[in-house]
């Protein structure tokens, strides 16, 4: 109990200065004494509803430990309703039409673009500099997408080069194989995964590789072939100039003549289309395909659900593929999607909402998030080392730091309890892919054209390209794709990036 008393004074006294002012949180209160109205504040328990993104698993119940911790913390009956990933851009929509949003959600980029001139998200930057911890974010990841001089809404760290293209080792020295570092190597290993019983079970039941497309339609995955066949992410320079890959016509019939042979010889994985976010993975640890991108993070994780079934698999990263010009890339995130507070709550929700946002982004409150409560998920041992309790693994402790928000750090999921060698491999593979980045030169860059039409417009344009990968169309249809697309709005959209881009 003592603890937590001092943990609630610091936190009133980091926060104090704001509780003494009028209802708006951008309004001022001078004369009073802060740290009795931060206390009078918190005083009043709120109902916090609270949207999230969920992946495998699913999120927390109301009871639940971490929850119920929040809710002493900061006097709040705090509602988490946790959507799945596949869904979330759906369910946004669906609140934008019954204009329904909750107290505080994550927004996907293009809905953000959409929304953030119809004054549905709370500017926070008038009273930014009272929250210390959120005024830290770097400028570069804070600016992108805010309209000049707002807040609308705090990004969604990412660790923009994380994902590794990764490999069965064990399947390579079973075929007698080396890991492939040109696509015409990958292409005969990922062959050979299919069709050479890689598992020795005695079925032709593998394939070499697959990947998904995403609720934007963004082919993920996909990245490492993409870009060594020339593919800018979605968006390249060229002389200048921001070019679109639907336009990329010659380059787009080289990846999909691999595709489609891919394809037709099983080596691609014959369900690509219908893969949700996480399938290729899902299939990776269930000893179906030999490649698959991975989170470091995450590559204990996906050795313990790959031993499972097949006690002696092991995985390893390698460099992306090179190209028939030497190109390479990985999987390169734009960090776009934002946190927003609902414009149209009560003042006393927003300031709370603050507060919670600023103490997940602090020390003491970065620990909690990724580690959970002492004692309950791990215990200190000695004065560097400490213990990871079964209740971790039961309660997922860390949900709020994997999905909703947390500090910009490469390290969010290294924990206090593991081997600091673990960690000294993740870093490494991180450095590895930052050799290989494949940006977009395009993100953050506004359209009105693509934010009203750019959805249709690219979801016909992979639709088009999931045909021809399927032999449903011939190569060549990519042509009348790319000049559908132009003729759709895809032209409008150029021109309007190119301005913002030169502006």
């Amino acid at each position: 109990m003592n603890k937590k008393l001092s943990v609630l004074c610091a936190l009133l006294l980091s926060v104090g200065g704001i509780m003494g002012c009028s209802k708006q949180p951008d309004a001022g209160g001078p004369g009073k004494s802060a740290e009795p109205a931060a206390a009078a504040e918190l005083d009043e328990k709120l109902t916090i509803n609270w949207m999230a993104r969920a992946y495998q698993g699913g999120g927390w119940p109301d009871d639940h430990p971490m929850i119920q911790e929040l809710n002493r913390k900061f006097n709040v009956d705090l509602k988490i309703q946790w959507v799945p990933a596949a869904n979330y851009k759906e369910k946004l929509n669906v609140l934008a039409a019954s204009n329904d949003f909750p107290d505080v959600f994550l927004v996907l980029s293009s809905e953000f673009n959409k929304w953030k001139k119809q004054g549905l998200f709370l500017d926070t930057q008038p009273v930014l500099s009272q929250y210390p911890n959120l005024a830290a974010i770097p400028p570069e990841a804070a600016r992108i997408l805010n309209p000049k001089g707002k807040m609308l809404g705090f990004p969604y760290y990412i660790t923009q080069t994380r994902d590794s293209l990764s490999v069965r080792e064990d399947w390579l020295k079973a075929l007698n194989l080396q890991p492939p570092k040109t696509m015409d190597e990958f292409y005969e290993v990922a062959k050979a995964f299919a069709t050479r019983d890689p598992d020795g079970n005695g079925k032709q039941d593998t394939s070499g590789f697959s990947f998904y497309i995403d609720t934007d339609s963004v082919f993920r995955d996909l990245e490492f072939a993409m870009a060594a066949f020339g593919l800018g992410n979605q968006w390249s320079e060229v002389n200048g100039q921001l070019v679109p890959y639907q336009t990329q016509v010659e380059e787009w019939k080289k990846l999909l003549t691999f595709l489609s042979k891919a394809y037709s010889e099983g080596v691609l994985d014959k369900d690509f289309a219908v893969n949700k976010v996480r399938g290729p993975l899902d299939k990776f640890e269930a000893s179906k395909i030999g490649f698959a991108n991975i989170n470091p993070n995450q590559y204990k994780s996906t050795t313990d659900n790959l031993t499972k079934l097949v006690p002696t698999a092991v995985h390893a990263p390698i460099d992306p593929p090179k190209g028939p010009t030497g190109l390479t890339g990985t999987q390169s995130l734009d960090m776009l999607d934002k946190n927003v507070i609902n414009a149209k709550i009560d003042p006393k929700k927003q300031r709370r909402i603050l507060m919670m946002l600023d103490y997940f982004l602090s020390p003491e409150g970065s620990d909690f998030i990724k580690h959970g409560i002492e004692g309950t998920h791990y215990k200190k041992v000695s004065a560097d080392k400490y213990e990871k309790l079964p209740a971790a693994d039961k309660d997922r402790q860390n949900l709020i730091n994997n999905w909703i928000f947390r500090p910009f750090d490469p390290g969010i999921q290294m924990y206090k309890w593991e081997d600091p060698a673990q960690h000294q491999f993740i870093r490494e593979m991180f450095a590895r892919n930052e050799k290989h980045r494949w940006a977009n030169a395009a993100a953050g860059l506004e359209s009105e054209t693509m934010n009203r039409s750019g959805a249709n417009l690219n979801a016909k344009f992979v639709e088009a390209v999931t045909k021809i990968i399927m032999g449903r169309d011939p190569v060549s249809a990519i042509e009348k794709a790319s000049a559908d697309w132009l003729a759709g709005g895809g032209s409008k959209i150029i021109d309007e990036i190119n301005k913002a881009y030169k502006e």
